[in-house]
């Protein structure tokens, strides 16, 4: 397991925010040799490999998993806050932060 370095500063503000219980709303970029795939049925499955062992990390928890993105190699969960640093330290966890809407520039 690794430093949690990889929580933002965003999320950091609010679990110091929230209750140890609350559950936050996160998004989790899910790291490894995922850019490696020659097309896309084969991205799809290095992604689900990947991401298999974060997404039962959350769950034993007591988070849980909404949706992925496998093409920005992402989980969008919920967590209780006092277990953020749990999943930001996993291996294959390259970040951790709330969720961010797109805007048109």
């Amino acid at each position: 397991m690794r430093a949690q370095s990889n929580i933002t500063s965003d999320l950091a503000a609010r679990i110091r925010a929230a209750g140890s219980t609350n559950l936050l709303d996160v998004v989790v970029e899910v790291g490894g040799d995922l850019d490696d795939a020659s097309d896309v049925i084969t991205a799809k499955q290095a992604f689900s490999r990947a991401a298999a062992p974060v997404a039962e990390a959350i769950t034993s928890l007591g988070g849980e998993v909404i949706d992925d993105a496998w093409i920005n190699h992402t989980l969008r969960a919920r967590v209780p806050a006092r277990d953020v640093s749990t999943v930001a330290r996993l291996d294959s966890v390259a970040g951790i932060d709330v969720p961010h809407t797109l805007e048109p520039e």
